[in-house]
């Protein structure tokens, strides 16, 4: 059921309610990985109705302690937004069993060929696991869901501002070099993406552009330790918009 990678372990959603989850205290109230998700899916259904779920993907690591997830919906009704074929609706999620990490949601954009992630803007945090969590998980939820479609969009437009700059092999270098050097990349990552960069195995990456060179980057990120990787997914999409101009 689980697919060993480098720093945790992909599972499907029935294994995260099988993980013990730990003693309420008076400083410390726990929020179930599970109990998380389903909140998320009920209150994206009702507040998305023109889209519908189409992929959802958990990893976890430190034994099911620490835990990061993404559900990528797919617009499914007319409406006044154009649909957008290559691109889905992404919800990024975080929590933590051992204090390692604050709950957390961000939304994005997903690439359907390959599941890579956009995010950018802030993650939306709640504070320690303390006091009133429980009460106030639902509204931290709604918040995040509320901005989602308008960030979508604007992910939207920078991903077709990367696919109109062009890209070589000294400049694409020199980028990795510079993500590696302000902490977004970590070494065992920089043969991933030279790899995908020099031989993409989608062929939607093959053009020689900031695009191509931006999923080489989101495929190494996939192996990102959960409470790094939706921090390290945001700087990467600011990083790349400051080095190609994009407002």
């Amino acid at each position: 059921m689980q697919t060993t990678l480098v720093s945790s372990n992909i599972v499907d959603k029935g294994f995260l309610s099988t993980i013990e989850l730990p003693e309420k205290t008076k400083s410390y109230v726990p929020v179930s990985h599970s109990d998380f998700v389903d909140n998320v899916k009920d209150i994206a259904s009702r507040m998305m109705p023109s889209h519908e779920l189409h992929v959802e993907k958990y990893g976890i690591a430190r034994d099911g302690k620490q835990m990061f997830g993404t559900l990528t919906y797919k617009q499914v009704l007319d409406s006044s937004l154009n649909p957008i074929n290559d691109l889905g609706l992404s919800i990024g999620i975080r929590n933590s069993y051992d204090k390692s990490m604050s709950l957390g949601i961000c939304s994005g954009a997903s690439v359907f060929v390959c599941e890579n992630l956009m995010m950018s803007g802030e993650i939306v945090v709640m504070r320690t696991h303390r006091g009133r969590i429980l009460d106030e998980l639902k509204g931290l939820i709604f918040n995040a869901i509320a901005n989602a479609e308008g960030k979508f969009h604007t992910l939207h437009s920078d991903s077709l501002a990367f696919k109109s700059e062009d890209c070589n092999n000294d400049m694409a270098f020199g980028m990795i070099g510079r993500l590696y050097g302000r902490g977004v990349l970590r070494e065992r990552q920089l043969p991933v993406v030279k790899k995908e960069w020099l031989n993409p195995k989608h062929e939607a990456f093959s053009d020689r552009n900031a695009w191509g060179l931006y999923n080489a980057c989101t495929e190494a990120l996939k192996t990102t330790p959960p409470m790094f990787r939706m921090n390290n997914q945001i700087k990467l999409h600011e990083q790349f918009k400051s080095e190609f101009g994009i407002a």
